[in-house]
Order: C-alpha cells, then structure tokens, then sequence
C-alpha cells in the first residue's frame, strides 16, 4: 500500500509539471480502478519535488497483468500518418483526427462570424450561458491548440504519437499493471532512482523490442532542445537529448492535459503556458482550469498575453470560490474551501505559470525566452465580499492593459511595466506604470475620435495598493492626501474632459504634471516646493475663475491640507507621497459627484 508519491524538480522548466500531472493522471485511473470515485489526490509544493498524498492508499499488489492499457491521451491522427497508426477504437480518448476537428472548427468559427457582437463577446470571455450553442456547429475541440503545435512543423507530432502508442502496445501485451507499478516505485521515493527504473525496464526492451529512450522534445522539455546539451561536449551534433522513455511518455500526457499554447497574434510564433502547482487537490484544479480554458479562446500579443494570462486564471479561481460559498455548492467545492483554509490565496492554489517563446523560423522552431509568471500574493479572498471586490480590480485592470498595442515604443513600455507589477507582489513597478500612465492618459484624451482612455477607479486603486502594502492605509485615508489628489485630478484630466467635450475652458490643462512631481520627488525639499507651487496656482486660478464666471466652482486647498501632506513626506519619504499622488490624481471617482463635475 503506498499513500504518498514524489516528483522530484530536475530541470526547473514546466517539463516538471508535465511528469507531475502526466502521473497523476495515471494515479487517477489506477485509484478509479481500486476505488471507484471515492478516493482524493493532492499535489503540494515542497520547493525540491511535489508530494502526491492519496487517499486511500494505492494497492500496490493489484498492479498486475488485469489492468488494460487505458486511455490517458489520445494518438492524434491526419491524411499523413493514417495508415502507421495502431487500430484504435474511435473514441476521442484514444484517437483524435486532425483533419476531422479542423473541419468542425472552421464551420463553427464561419457560424460564428454571422453572430451579433454580444454573443461573439461571450463567447470570447468565456460565458457560455450567455452563447447560443444549440443553434451553432459543434464547438472546437478543448485541446485545439494542443493539436495545432503537434502538427506544426517541426512535426513533434510523430515523437507525441510514437510515445502514445507504445502504451497501447503495452496493454496488448498484458504488461500495463507491470508499468504502472514500475512508475509508482520510481516515485515513491525522493530522490527518485531513474537507474534502478531503467534496469527494470530493460528486460522488456529485449522482449518485446519496445523503445528504451525517447527523444527529449523541445516542447515538452523547453531547456533540452536541438543544440549543444552535453555537459562536457566533445562534438558539435545539434541532435535532440534522449531521455528514458517512461518519463518522456508521462510528459507527453501532462502537456496534453494542463498545457495552454496559442500562436501570438499577427505572427507564427508561440508561446506556451504550463501552470505550476502550490497546493490543491485534483478535482479543484481541474475545475478551475475549465473556467480558466474558456477565457483562452484567442491569441494576444506576446506581452498582453503573459498579462492576461495571470488576471484570466486569478479571476477563474476568484468565481471557482464564489461558486464554492454560494448557496447552491456541491459536496466537491465545499471541500475545496475546507482545503484553501480561511484566506483564499490563488498564489497558494497555483503558484504561477511557466512561459516559453518559441520563435517560428518556418520549417523549424527556436525556443527564444523560458519565464515564470508569479500569481499575485496581493489577491486574498477573506470573505464573500472579496470575490467580487477583487474581480472588479482585475477586470479594470484587464480592460486597461487591452488598451495598448505592442508595436507603439510607449505602449509595449506600458505594458512591460505592468506586467512587471502583476507577477510580483512590488508596488514599485506599478508606480512606475502609473507615473507613465498619467502622461499616456493626456496624450489619448486629445484625440478626437475613438474611445476615451480608461482610468483606474479610486476605490479599486486603494483596494489594490492596500492589499500590497498596509502600511501605506494611513496616507490614503488622510483627508489632506485626498485633497491634493483631487486638485491633480481637476487640473489635467478632469480639466482636459471639459475642455474637449463641454468646450469649457475656464481651467488650464496641466500638461506633464504627474512626471514633473515624480520627477522633482527625489529630493523632499524639491518635491515640496515644486507641489506648493503647483496647489498656489491652482488656488489663484481657482478664485480667479469665482470672480469672474458662474458655478459650480472646483474646491480650494486649504492651509491644513498642506500641512498634513507635509507631515506625511516627513513620515514616509516624497516619493512614495508623489507616486501616490499622480496614481490617485488621474483616477477616477466611482461616481461623478457634484464636486467632480465642477
């Protein structure tokens, strides 16, 4: 009996993850067997390997010549390579075809064209109560993307069926229990010893003639591709490293469950996203992962989609516990939150995502970037409320990221600095987006034509910058800070609304004034006089505009505003006051109050 299972991390690559869950999967149909649904698989990051806890116990003795070689991913079948393949059932657990699938994806997408705006929006953000499928052709199939790759060339797609049907082979010939448990021993200790489960699989090579070593595809191991990979290289071969068959075959299953690939838009490079475990159970990944997969229908461009990537899957747990603390939750989701413990963490859930750039050079592909995106830690889901607290925070700060266009200097600037906040729990980064940001907002909103710049809502704003650093509460609840804030906001975007829609023009538009206080915040004593200057012309221009046109009229600072700003730079340093400052000077209210409008 073995309850407990370890996956050592060797390469520090997604390849881990993909022999994590490719293993799991195969716990998952070895439990099936010996306990119908009644049993629970959780995976736990403990830093050097994974610990897979399964209850109950996995009864070792029953792994034997009964078991047939059941469907764990399916051979994926084209015109080409029809007539090499095994004799399937077909079943979209065994086999799948390509061309088949092509064909339904194009009726559905040619359907789809025809539709009205709000059910292509539904369908493109995942909503699928809202998209009419009964009257539509079938829907692509879930792992479209995955066949894409593997049938692209450099065609890794042989390598992927070679692994696939030798399993089948395997239960031909009676020997599928003697393999399951030849993986469940490897894996039951850390370190797991590969040369002892290599000298037990020998024999069957020289029985059977099944392969021993596989090739180490750049897609399922990114840092082992064609190149240079010998420790102490003695020639200049750019072949693929082998690697033991069994451990290539359960990556191959792993990346066909858990991994997420899409061609960037407008080029055929890719990129490949393989998220990394931190704590859960099976089933709660799973279901996550389902509302996760409906929000990756389309490509973005390769920094928006690294963004998007983190606040699609954030917000795809965020509802996963909403539907968990309703009224209406099943036995699976109650225990899902039982397992996640009073704070709600999606950092604590999934640790992150590993992400590949691969670069198309037509008839091969390069493997040219390997990243990790972190979840943010900022995110924690402590009461019902904060499900849809920090699901607005996230969709706001979608809709400000989808704003920018990567082949603009300034914007993919933009979205570097953002990405940069959201896969690190760092204000600075976020700072420094929002110090840009000010001037992007005034440079859009001279424009005459399109849709106006989005802005960051205040309350979201402080939710955001609280959630990141407490200790910062004291400043924005500070009615000095807010007034000040609130003179920023009148005097650029608020004044610059009014000058382009309303044709008034009673107050000046301060163009550049977030960068000069932030530029002018790294000396206390310069940021205060470049500040005072600033609120003394607004002051003036503000009792001038009272003397001589009618209401309503923007609010005054007073004396004690800015003595309270200048208690809070003593306490806490200029530039923090500043960056503050600008983010929350060109955000906006939750509502346009009558002080807002004036």
């Amino acid at each position: 009996m073995n309850d407990c299972f370890y996956i050592d991390k060797t390469t520090g690559t997604f390849a881990d993850e993909l022999l994590t869950a490719g293993f799991i999967r195969l716990l998952e149909n070895l439990l099936a067997q010996q306990h119908a649904s009644n049993f629970e698989i959780v995976q736990t990051d403990f830093g050097q390997y994974y610990q897979i806890e399964v209850t109950p116990a996995l009864d070792m003795a029953q792994l034997d010549e009964s078991i047939p070689a059941f469907p764990l991913a399916p051979i994926l079948r084209t015109k080409k390579n029809a007539k090499a393949l095994p004799d399937l059932p077909e079943k979209r657990e065994y086999l799948v075809d390509y061309d088949v699938e092509k064909e339904k994806r194009a009726a559905f997408f040619a359907a789809y064209k025809d539709l009205e705006g709000t059910m292509k929006y539904a369908y493109a953000v995942g909503e699928d109560d809202n998209f009419p499928f009964d009257t539509m052709p079938s829907p692509p199939h879930h792992r479209w993307d995955v066949f894409t790759l593997l049938n692209a060339p450099p065609m890794p797609i042989n390598g992927y069926n070679k692994l696939i049907a030798q399993w089948y082979a395997i239960g031909e010939a009676k020997e599928a229990g003697a393999v399951c448990r030849l993986a469940c021993e490897l894996f039951s200790t850390s370190p797991n010893d590969v040369e002892t489960a290599v000298s037990t699989w020998n024999p069957f090579v020289k029985q059977h003639k099944w392969i021993k070593t596989a090739s180490a595809s750049q897609f399922f191991n990114p840092s082992q591709g064609k190149g240079i990979n010998k420790a102490l290289p003695n020639s200049v071969g750019l072949g693929n490293m082998k690697n033991f068959w069994l451990l290539e075959w359960l990556k191959a299953i792993g990346f066909y469950h858990i991994a997420f690939t899409k061609r960037m838009k407008g080029s055929d490079d890719r990129k490949t996203y393989v998220p990394a475990g931190g704590r859960s159970t099976v089933p709660a990944r799973e279901a996550v992962q389902k509302i996760f997969g409906k929000k990756m229908r389309f490509s973005e461009t390769a920094v928006r989609s690294d963004i998007l990537t983190v606040i699609r899957y954030v917000q795809s747990f965020i509802d996963e516990v909403a539907k968990a603390q309703s009224g209406t939750a099943t036995e699976a989701e109650r225990a899902f939150l039982a397992m996640m413990g009073e704070v709600k963490r999606p950092s604590d859930f999934l640790r992150g995502f590993h992400a590949v750039y691969y670069k198309s050079l037509g008839t091969s592909v390069v493997t040219m970037n390997i990243a990790f995106l972190n979840l943010p830690g900022w995110v924690e889901i402590k009461t019902r409320e904060d499900t849809a607290v920090f699901h607005d925070i996230l969709e706001e700060q979608k809709d400000i990221v989808r704003q920018f266009k990567e082949n603009r200097g300034e914007e993919i600037d933009l979205l570097q600095q953002f990405r940069d906040f959201i896969v690190a729990d760092n204000l600075d980064p976020f700072f420094e987006f929002t110090t840009a940001y000010s001037s992007w907002l005034i440079s859009q909103g001279e424009k005459k034509s399109g849709f106006p710049p989005r802005k960051f809502n205040v309350n979201n704003l402080r939710r955001l910058i609280m959630s990141n650093e407490p200790k910062l509460s004291p400043i924005l609840e500070s009615e000095g800070f807010r007034n000040i804030a609130y003179a920023i906001r009148q005097s650029t975007v608020t004044a610059q609304y009014r000058k382009n829609k309303m044709d008034d023009r009673r107050y000046t538009v301060r163009y550049g004034l977030g960068r000069d206080l932030v530029r002018q915040s790294q000396y206390p004593t310069d940021f205060i006089a470049a500040l005072g200057d600033f609120l003394h012309a607004y002051n003036a221009e503000s009792a001038q505009v009272m003397e001589n046109r009618s209401g309503p009229y923007r609010r005054s600072i007073k004396t004690s505003d800015i003595e309270e700003i200048t208690r809070l730079i003593d306490e806490h340093g200029s530039e923090v006051i500043a960056k503050l400052l600008v983010a929350f000077g060109y955000a906006r209210m939750p509502r346009q109050t009558e002080e807002e409008k004036a």
